[in-house]
């Protein structure tokens, strides 16, 4: 049986909207006056004149401040959802496309972005905005709980997180409020933001006081990991990076910052900080076989370590080793004898200041002779030049001369002061009464012996034709 209708209820319903229709009247006619105020001034003290008990009077202001905070309130949320529909309707973007372009944005322009209106915050607020976090422009503003939070907001969608500071600047170093447990947020839940994560990147971090090593250990599908300015921590970082990230593809370690600019014959022999030992760079092809990219800035790495490190990742295609000591190029000889089967496409040996010039000629002509055939970029520039002995400054300009003109397929930047070389054999002297008996052990038994030391050479004694050839590469900042 059907139920009857309430009349209750339908009487309530009625009453409702009478009321609602009057006040809507009401609220109309206060609305379209040219003063408003003035009037509702007027009625309020006459109603409070006509009103004879002194709490009632009060029990008035009291509802009619009630009525002006609703009012006011009413208004302002009306209004912002106005300004929605404005900026939705001329807005250009639809919200999915204005979503990507967000997702572009460094972190702290897309906090920007959001706070401009609730249109841009709504997009703003989709989790694929935070999947790439980049908080490197200011280093100072950035703690623990932002990177936090931003690694929440990006949730299953995290990609990639770029932290630090691109600037040398102690002031700005000692600044940054970041300490060891600014990536805390990829260890929760099983490290499950962690095993998202396919970038990293650290940038001139207060190493003292932070060590990364837990958070890498819990990036287990890393492809990509750069570490810039490493002043502690690097033996523990190489073992995490080899036990841990096995899906490394590129991979840049960089301390060159607080090693350079070296002073001549000052060589900082041996710092233990920073040389690569035989056991590292096994652990390094064994734990990250897919490397294709390996930048080693500020390393000190015997030739023989730089040959087993090239030729035991056989998928590397970019070498960068600027900055650093301890090689004469000798490796590069030793690779040149099976070079067609060099994937080498990039070679970066800039500012290395054990570098001679003998290796370097012999590489080239190499080179020319159509070995490492893979090869279209590599920069051997030095701004303290290269360690000539005996007449090898020359042989190493004639090279140039003829890898530019024989190879145009190959970017060959050879950027070297004017008087092609600024040591020889006071640097040698000063070089071998710093070893210690440990590094010339090492040395003869790993079969690479020294050449015969003879006067420097200059450009002064170089051939017109030679003299001439500008070694300055017209692109610097090719990479």
């Amino acid at each position: 049986m059907a139920s009857l209708p309430n009349p209750k209820r339908r009487r309530l319903s009625s009453t409702s909207d009478a009321t609602s229709a009057s006040l809507d009247r009401l609220l109309r006619s206060v609305l379209a006056m040219a003063d408003p105020s003035v009037a509702i001034g007027l009625s309020l003290e006459c109603l409070l004149d006509s009103t004879p008990l002194h709490s009632d009077k009060e029990s008035l202001l009291d509802g009619a401040r009630k009525i002006a905070s609703s009012l006011l309130e009413a208004s302002t949320r009306f209004a912002q959802k106005l300004a929605i529909a404005h900026n939705s309707s001329v807005w250009p973007l639809p919200a999915e496309l204005t979503t990507k372009v967000f997702s572009l944005l460094d972190t702290e322009s897309l906090c920007f972005a959001a706070a401009t209106c609730l249109h841009f915050r709504k997009c703003a607020s989709d989790p694929l905005c935070y999947a790439n976090i980049d908080l490197t422009r200011s280093p100072a503003k950035v703690t623990n709980l932002v990177v936090s939070t931003m690694i929440q907001r990006a949730g299953n969608n995290l990609q990639s997180i770029k932290l630090g500071s691109f600037s040398m600047d102690e002031n700005n170093l000692d600044k940054s409020p970041l300490t060891s447990s600014c990536l805390a947020a990829l260890q929760l839940d099983g490290g499950a933001s962690g095993l998202l994560l396919r970038k990293l990147h650290l940038h001139n971090f207060k190493m003292r006081r932070y060590n990364p090593c837990s958070a890498l250990s819990a990036c287990k599908s890393l492809s990509e990991l750069e570490i810039v300015g490493i002043q502690f921590w690097f033996t523990r970082i190489w073992r995490t990076i080899c036990e841990h990230c096995h899906l490394i593809e590129r991979l840049c370690l960089d301390v060159a910052a607080f090693c350079m600019p070296l002073v001549l014959f000052d060589y900082p022999h041996d710092n233990n900080k920073r040389v690569l030992r035989s056991f590292q760079v096994k652990d390094l092809l064994k734990g990250c076989p897919l490397l294709s990219t390996l930048t080693l800035r500020g390393f000190h790495i015997w030739d023989k370590l730089s040959s087993v490190l090239v030729k035991g990742a056989r998928g590397l295609k970019y070498l960068d080793l600027s900055h650093s000591s301890g090689f004469s190029g000798f490796f590069l000889r030793d690779l040149g004898n099976g070079g067609s089967n060099n994937s080498l496409d990039t070679l970066i040996i800039r500012d290395c200041i054990d570098l001679e010039a003998e290796e370097v000629s012999r590489f080239l002509s190499a080179v020319r002779c159509g070995e490492w055939k893979s090869l279209r970029y590599m920069d051997i520039s030095s701004k303290m030049g290269l360690l000539v002995l005996q007449s090898s400054g020359l042989r190493c300009a004639i090279e140039v001369s003829q890898v530019l003109q024989e190879r145009p397929d190959i970017h060959l930047v050879a950027d070297y002061p004017p008087e092609i070389c600024l040591y020889g054999d006071r640097y040698k002297d000063l070089y071998s009464s710093n070893s210690d008996s440990d590094t010339a052990s090492s040395d003869s038994d790993s079969g690479y012996s020294d050449i015969d030391s003879g006067s420097p050479s200059s450009s002064s004694s170089l051939p017109d034709s030679i003299s001439k050839i500008s070694f300055f590469s017209d692109d610097e900042d090719f990479f």
